[in-house]
């Protein structure tokens, strides 16, 4: 990850941590992807938006024209980004992974209101955390040139965003968690990976095996009880585990 950008994700997730209210969290997210480019965003956990469980999430800034028009359409139910959301793991781009020749005529029409609105471009990140409903975080605007390696810090951040969103909706009612703990080998390992470094490189770096790198950061992720390595890193920064 460009060291530009990777500072940018370290001061978003510090920041998230000081904030105390879901517009206080939004407001940082915005800031920090507006940075790059981008100029709406959207976290929401992939379910009916007309009466949320309890413990999903709705947080985003679209205009407000929109997400009246989205919401009143029920759009949640076709909407082609959440449902290649759920069925991937990891951050897309729309130009990439939207197939416009396999829309329904709704998606079609849904995906020329979006364009219409202002969001023609837009990055998301899925979001599959044991325990917790799955969704999805979108940064959108109107501008393709985008850097690609700014993919790298809205993943990290998309993923504390929602893991932050669903702390502090849900702070009042929750009980206090034991705190995960992991071998000082562990958290040296996601150190690494916070770093952007691969197993191999993490291995040299160690003098140990690729193999045993591999070995510390599944276990990491087993007890931080997540199912990807870039969610084991933001848990354990959000949890003063590792530090930047």
């Amino acid at each position: 990850m460009n060291l530009q950008y990777f500072q940018l994700a370290m001061d978003f997730i510090e920041r998230s941590k000081q904030v105390s209210s879901l517009e206080e969290l939004g407001a940082a997210f915005q800031a920090a992807t507006k940075s790059l480019g981008f100029d709406y965003y959207a976290c929401v956990s992939c379910v009916e938006f007309g009466a949320l469980p309890e413990g999903s999430v709705f947080l985003a800034d679209y205009p407000d024209d929109w997400t009246k028009y989205y919401l009143e359409q029920e759009y949640e139910r076709t909407d082609p980004i959440l449902q290649v959301s759920l069925k991937e793991h990891m951050p897309f781009n729309w130009d990439n992974k939207i197939n416009h020749r396999v829309l329904t005529p709704e998606q079609t029409e849904m995906m020329g209101e979006a364009e219409d609105a202002g969001l023609l471009y837009g990055v998301t990140v899925p979001i599959h955390i044991v325990g917790a409903f799955p969704g999805a975080v979108n940064v959108v605007g109107d501008n393709r040139d985008i850097d690609p390696a700014a993919e790298h810090a809205i993943h990290l951040m998309s993923v504390y965003l929602h893991d932050a969103a669903l702390r502090v909706a849900t702070q009042n009612n929750a009980q206090p968690k034991a705190v995960a703990k992991l071998t000082p080998r562990e958290k040296e390992c996601l150190q690494w990976v916070a770093a952007g470094k691969t197993d191999w490189e993490i291995s040299s770096i160690l003098s140990i095996a690729e193999r045993t790198v591999h070995t510390h950061v599944e276990s990491a992720k087993s007890k931080l009880g997540v199912s990807t390595r870039v969610q084991a890193v933001v848990k354990a920064f959000l949890t003063n585990l590792i530090h930047h």
